[in-house]
């Protein structure tokens, strides 16, 4: 059976055991998500932009919403929610006082994901292409992939939210070996200073398919906003990342980069 109609199988299943409850209730367009995005990961949807010391920008235009939430009816101790998600991943390089595009990602996916008291799950899957542009001095490859993911995090403290994930690889080309395993976490100063809340983010990944692990991404910054919504107000970092490059046109190759960024709140 094709994966998609599995996953909407499944997804229609839980849904109909939930509303059969007698104090379940039903909300169209909820807002927020009930699993915190991990921006510690250069990969998550987001709206960014980020500097790197070699001169080149790297552009994230990307959001989410939800299309229906299944919650109790008189109290907040769990919630699932089904939504879309999409991302577009830019990468520009420096021409004497041009920026012209060098690669071009984009990312398309559904996600059920839910929470219960500190516990949160993430069931995701996801369509990944990756293209050169017109500023590239490369050649480019065919490149597409279908993935699904599942995740789970806990809230150790408010601030403090720590994840582990599996990814499985359904459709690749060009083809590569299928698993690969994510962890990292964020974590927001209990005292801010002011309106700024200090925070650092991290994100690991073990790949079967790359000569280098596991590739490792840290983010240290300023948000702007009190705890405990910090996680989703702008925030000025610096970010380091080392291991295999995230653009599909260059996933064999790895990286070391050093960048400035802004992150906008979605």
């Amino acid at each position: 059976m094709d994966p998609i109609k599995k996953l909407v199988g499944a997804l229609f299943i839980a849904s109909s055991i939930a509303m059969g409850l007698s104090d379940i209730g039903l909300e169209l367009l909820p807002k927020g998500r009930p699993f915190r995005l991990t921006f510690g990961d250069p990969r998550e949807i987001r709206m960014a932009l980020l500097y790197e010391g070699d001169s080149h920008i790297q552009a994230v235009v990307g959001n989410y919403f939800s299309i229906f939430a299944i919650k109790p009816s008189d109290d907040n101790h769990w919630a699932l929610h089904l939504g879309l998600e999409g991302a577009g991943y830019f990468s520009l390089r420096q021409a004497e006082s041009r920026f012209p595009l060098e690669a071009a990602d984009g990312q398309l996916g559904i996600y059920f994901e839910g929470f219960a008291d500190k516990w949160q799950g993430q069931l995701r899957y996801t369509h990944l292409s990756a293209h050169l542009a017109d500023g590239s001095e490369g050649v480019a490859i065919p490149f597409s992939r279908e993935y699904v993911s599942i995740r789970i995090a806990y809230l150790i403290l408010p601030q403090l939210h720590a994840y582990v994930g599996q990814h499985f690889i359904i459709n690749s080309v060009p083809p590569v070996p299928v698993l690969w395993t994510q962890w990292g976490f964020s974590l927001f100063s209990p005292k801010g200073m002011g309106k700024l809340t200090p925070f650092v983010a991290t994100d690991f990944k073990w790949k079967q398919e790359s000569r280098y692990n596991p590739t490792f991404n840290l983010q240290v910054g300023l948000a702007l906003n009190n705890p405990p919504e910090a996680y989703r107000s702008f925030r000025f970092f610096y970010a380091y990342g080392t291991g295999q490059d995230p653009r599909g046109q260059f996933y064999e190759r790895t990286q070391t980069v050093h960048s400035l960024g802004v992150e906008m709140q979605i």
